[in-house]
């Protein structure tokens, strides 16, 4: 098995760099990575992610961070900072038990937890595992770093993406985004 997982070539996208690289497993590296391969055709182009679906705990990109507050409640912490000169404006982050809101300018970018209390639109969890990720969701692109697997789901018409970061074969945490602009 560990021969089979040595010769295993994955694309992954990194997106965050905005390239794809091709690299080879080695011995002993995360097994939910040769998992994912064999649920899915290596070949098969990575799911996009319809922006409706893009929210956690009730909360979407784009609503109101009054909004949200009302969703979820009063915060533990609830900070306002410049967002820096190469952005400008505000940007208000709500802290809850495993949950992070952020604002910029009024408006959610960006929703993170990693408390399994809090469901995604599609009913995913943090604990879930992958099996009903790729049921769910379908083929990702992925990263791998160490011991962690990124599955990320993009819609590209409004720079948004949905990263489900996985464990061995757990979610364990699940990150929604769009670009600032």
């Amino acid at each position: 098995m560990t021969t089979a997982l040595a010769g295993i070539t994955i694309n992954l996208a990194i997106s965050s760099l905005g390239f794809a690289a091709l690299v080879r497993p080695v011995v002993g590296m995360n097994q939910t990575v040769a998992v994912l391969e064999r649920m899915f055709n290596a070949t098969q182009k990575p799911a996009a992610i319809d922006y409706s679906r893009l929210g956690i705990g009730g909360v979407r990109l784009g609503m109101s961070v009054e909004e949200a507050k009302r969703k979820l409640g009063k915060p533990q912490r609830d900070e306002t900072k410049p967002a820096g000169e190469g952005i400008g404006g505000k940007i208000r982050t709500l802290t809850y038990s495993g949950l992070t809101v952020a604002a910029w300018e009024g408006k959610v970018y960006l929703i993170s937890t990693t408390n399994p209390k809090f469901l995604t639109i599609d009913g995913m969890k943090v604990g879930d595992n992958s099996q009903k990720v790729v049921k769910t969701y379908g083929y990702g692109s992925q990263s791998v770093q160490g011991g962690l697997t990124r599955l990320i789901y993009s819609n590209d018409q409004k720079a948004s993406n949905l990263i489900l970061e996985l464990k061995g074969d757990r979610v364990q945490k699940i990150i929604v985004n769009t670009q600032l602009n």
